[in-house]
């Protein structure tokens, strides 16, 4: 350790002991070992220590903020997941001795120093306060609490409550034993959050249902899905063509048609059906998930996760394993992985190299062969643009669009 590192570490103990004005430059390069003007060729003055440090301590704690869209996939996740992540990534840092250290200096001086005042008022609780409010309003878009609740008021009143914990522990009961105290602050802002999250939440229990499909809902059906997928994947869509077509077919599996409905509307649908996988010397069929689709208005707060979870739970007691084509970062939180682990492929893709987006969910392994498979989807996905263009007559005209991130685009 070189002295400039030297005398950044001793001016925390220092200062967080004695208080920033009870340190002398002197005190500092005598605990160093070093002459009282050396220290002037690492920081021109005991400010510019003290300007060092408070920089040291901010970079830290945004160093381990959770990105925004992480937190959102969290929030999909559930309260738990989501609150949890971002306090434990909090705590983490107070773990460490100097940062609490330098947690008690600023508490301390923000009473009589104006430069760690105004550091405390903007980037310790206006800064995270603002934090706090976006992650309200992410809420509120998410539909997860009460499109009235003052996203403002929560905020402070969650986070004045957590500072109000570290004052107490590093001013009132200090020198309180650091670990008991974290652990505690932990389950106390818990506690805390939860009570105010409950205040404002949206109770989806009682207006949530999953159920079979029926017929009579055939029709809300395939507006949703073709709604749901419009202009995604390419120009118009065709995924509610294959959902209307599918039900006539062999390969259809009734029996895991599912709906989700919200006050009794009906705001998402899941498909599965038989395909097959080809080893060369036999055949064997095999089951897809998909087309899978969530109303627009109740997408990313967890629904389709809800639908995929009841319907693989009643799959697997009828069938050995299940496929399906999509983000592998989505479905691997379901227990799918690479097909190509087993040794399959889909149809039309290179068996030399993996094909991240073709999964499997295996519930039986026994009942897979050991040499290589080919999967084929059912022959009913195979559709061609005249025949989509006439069934889309009967709905609603919508404008095809070229956008980007469509396949090919």
């Amino acid at each position: 350790m070189n002295n400039k590192e030297k005398i950044f570490h001793v001016s925390i103990d220092l200062f967080s002991k004695y208080g920033y004005d009870g340190v002398s430059i002197r005190k500092i390069a005598s605990e160093v070992g070093i002459k009282e003007s050396s220290i002037y060729n690492h920081y021109k003055s005991k400010e510019s220590i003290l300007d060092s440090i408070l920089d040291y301590y901010i970079e830290r704690m945004l160093a381990n903020d959770i990105p925004l869209n992480q937190v959102s996939t969290n929030m999909d996740e559930g309260f738990d997941c989501f609150y949890k992540a971002g306090l434990n990534a909090f705590l983490s840092q107070l773990k460490d001795e100097e940062m609490s250290k330098i947690t008690r200096l600023i508490l301390i001086e923000s009473f009589h120093n104006e430069k760690i005042r105004e550091f405390m008022k903007k980037s310790i609780i206006e800064d995270a306060v603002n934090g706090w409010i976006v992650l309200f309003d992410l809420m509120k878009s998410k539909k997860l609490i009460k499109k009235d609740a003052d996203s403002n008021q929560l905020a402070q009143s969650f986070y004045k409550y957590g500072l109000f914990l570290l004052y107490e522990h590093y001013i009132i009961n200090y020198p309180e034993n650091d670990v008991e105290f974290l652990e505690k602050m932990a389950q106390d802002s818990y506690n805390h959050i939860k009570l105010i999250y409950d205040s404002v939440k949206i109770d989806r229990e009682n207006t949530i249902n999953i159920r079979l499909e029926d017929k009579k809902d055939y029709l809300e059906v395939e507006n949703l899905v073709r709604d749901s997928f419009w202009n995604v994947y390419r120009p118009g869509a065709f995924e509610h063509y294959i959902v209307h077509n599918l039900r006539d077919d062999d390969a259809f599996i009734p029996s895991l048609a599912y709906v989700i409905e919200s006050d009794n509307k009906i705001i998402g649908h899941i498909n599965y059906s038989m395909g097959l996988i080809d080893y060369g010397s036999k055949e064997i069929d095999a089951v897809v998930l998909g087309p899978i689709a969530i109303h627009k208005d109740y997408q990313n707060q967890g629904l389709g996760s809800r639908l995929i979870e009841h319907t693989l739970d009643i799959a697997r007691d009828t069938f050995p394993f299940v496929f399906v084509i999509g983000d592998e970062n989505y479905y691997h939180r379901f227990g799918f992985e690479s097909a190509s682990k087993y040794n399959l492929y889909l149809h039309g893709t290179d068996s030399k190299e993996e094909c991240p987006f073709f999964m499997i969910n295996v519930f039986d392994e026994k009942k897979l062969e050991n040499n290589q498979g080919i999967f084929f989807n059912p022959e009913v996905f195979n559709v061609n643009q005249k025949d989509v263009d006439e069934f889309d007559e009967n709905f609603e005209y919508r404008e095809k669009l070229v956008l980007e991130g469509q396949l090919g685009v």
